[in-house]
This record gives C-alpha cells, structure tokens and sequence, in this order.
C-alpha cells in the first residue's frame, strides 16, 4: 500500500488474497472445554427451584416462609464467596499441573458434592456439599 497513492477510492481492507492464514486453533478441544464448563453452572442452577422446598423439608425454617428465601441466599451467596476465594488456588495448581487433571478432578468432585447435596438431611449438610463443589 505504501507504493500505492491512497485516494477515495483506495480500499482501506485488503483483499481475499493479500489476507493473512488464520492461526490454527484447536476447535475440537476449545469445544471440549466449553462443554464441561457448562456443566459447573447447570449444576449450580439447576437446583434452584427446588431450594426453597428443600429448605421447607429440612426444617431449618421451622414454618417461618418469610426466612425461607434467607437461607436460599445464603447457600447461593457462600458458594459464589467459595467460588472466589478458590479460583487463584486452582488455577496455580493448573499453572504447575496442567488444566486437563484439574478440569478433571473439577467435574470428578463437581458430580460428587451434586450426589451428597441431593441427600443431605440437614442445613449445615446442605452448605457443606454446595460449596464443596466449588472446585475448578
């Protein structure tokens, strides 16, 4: 372009053939990832109308329906608390092992902690279990 004399008509883009290559990306292992990273958030969401009821179940309340949604929110808000109290710790443990064992090991005790929360019995079983998922 700099041989070129620039006028109105010039075309500011290059064209198809003076374009450079793309950068190979790994798309199959980008999707990988994107994949099970969904799945942390469906986890964390999906239980969500089923809270209050579990709540009502566990006792926690005792009938009181206007403290139901305090406690909701108090399990939702510890485990997004946990979520960034942990997040520098895994992701140096990545920078030193690899992301592959620790999205691993995320998803292993991610599937764990969800199994354990579906039986908990009590409340502080309950935040135990949510939070304990807060791994990578």
């Amino acid at each position: 372009m700099s041989q070129q004399q620039l006028d109105k008509e010039t075309p500011l883009l290059l064209s198809l053939q003076q374009k450079k290559a793309r950068t190979p990306l790994p798309w199959c292992q980008f999707s990988i990832i994107l994949f099970l990273q969904l799945t942390e958030s469906l986890t964390s969401q999906v239980i969500s109308p089923f809270t209050p009821q579990l709540i009502r179940d566990i006792g926690i309340t005792d009938g009181d329906e206007t403290s139901v949604g305090y406690y909701v929110g108090l399990m939702y808000s510890l485990f997004f608390a946990m979520q960034a109290l942990t997040i520098l710790h895994w992701s140096h443990i990545s920078d030193h092992i690899g992301w592959k064992p620790v999205i691993l090991t995320g998803l292993f005790g991610l599937s764990i902690s969800m199994y354990c929360f579906g039986l908990s019995t009590t409340f502080s079983g309950l935040m135990l279990r949510f939070n304990h998922s807060v791994l990578p």
